[in-house]
């Protein structure tokens, strides 16, 4: 009887084992992205940001360079606010416009700043938390977490097959607050 038990216990182990090594792949796509990003020292985009408030929807089109402590961008659309720039980083963020530069905080009623969404994404892909990663259809998706508590946000990135970024989502308290699509991605030289 105890070698029956015994005999049983080595089939349930051995088939335990079997299930390590597939789930280490998705996250090194994840690595490997990160990895590049930090060789690299930045990179540069173009963002297709549209923050949710429930009352109110906004969408903005931004260039964006990231450079590991500050972001750089400029508003493309919509027209009417378009050449307004701005550098944004973990203090806040300066708005520029014809020479005058206007400083303001890192949020919006709340919630993290359309503006703030370019820098938001470069420092998870650098340096927060991976949560999760893995297959999501033809892309790979990695959620990473950012912040503690009532602060937390929960950022999901969208990869392509050349492991270049090309949508995200921002939530916060499990409520999706600013979706940005990632266009003519390259790393800097």
């Amino acid at each position: 009887m105890p070698l029956k038990k015994l005999w049983i216990l080595c089939c349930l182990v051995l088939c335990l084992t079997a299930c390590g090594g597939e789930k280490n792949q998705p996250t090194q796509k994840a690595l490997d992205f990160r990895t590049g990003l930090m060789e690299a020292g930045g990179c540069s985009f173009t963002a297709v940001v549209t923050a949710d408030y429930g009352e109110k929807v906004y969408s903005f089109t931004l260039d964006c360079s990231y450079t590991g402590d500050k972001t750089r961008l400029r508003v493309l659309e919509p027209e009417s606010i378009a050449g307004i720039a701005a550098t944004v980083s973990g203090n806040g963020a300066v708005l520029e416009f014809d020479g005058v530069e206007l400083e303001f905080g890192k949020l919006a009623n709340g919630f993290p700043s359309p503006v703030a969404a370019p820098w938001l994404l470069g420092q998870c892909w650098t340096g927060e938390y991976i949560a999760w990663a893995g297959p999501d259809g033809d892309l790979e998706r990695i959620t990473y977490l950012r912040g503690y508590d009532d602060e937390e946000l929960t950022v999901d990135t969208w990869l392509d097959a050349n492991r270049v970024p090309v949508y995200a989502e921002v939530a916060q308290d499990g409520v999706r607050c600013l979706t940005v699509e990632i266009k003519d991605f390259r790393f800097e030289e």
